[in-house]
């Protein structure tokens, strides 16, 4: 057999650490000023930060969080995580919305 690649490929020796970015829908479960819970299908990295997207007044804004911890849950025969945050970085317009919460603060991705 042959090798198809067109590039070079290089053995690491060692530890060589590299992040994916997975593009997932979460329900958001509770939420405060200091973090939220997601209900998400995909597990998250305990103790990583993620850039989670928030719709507030229908304009997505990215929101710097470290995942805090990750539950996995049994729903309807269906394996999902439940992620608490911890917000690194909050906008305004979050938290605004977080201490006036009317149900304008929606999906999260």
């Amino acid at each position: 057999m042959s090798n198809r690649r067109s590039e070079v490929r290089y053995d690491v020796v060692g530890a060589l650490w590299a992040q994916l970015e997975l593009h997932e829908e979460a329900r958001l479960r509770n939420v405060s000023v200091s973090g939220a819970l997601l209900e998400s299908p995909v597990p998250a990295a305990l103790d990583s930060t993620q850039t989670v997207q928030v719709a507030v007044d229908g304009e997505a804004v990215a929101v710097e969080a470290r995942v805090r911890h990750v539950t996995p849950v049994a729903k309807d025969r269906a394996q999902l995580f439940l992620i608490g945050l911890e917000f690194v970085s909050l906008p305004t317009s979050v938290l605004q919305s977080i201490e006036q919460f009317d149900g304008n603060i929606a999906a999260i991705e």
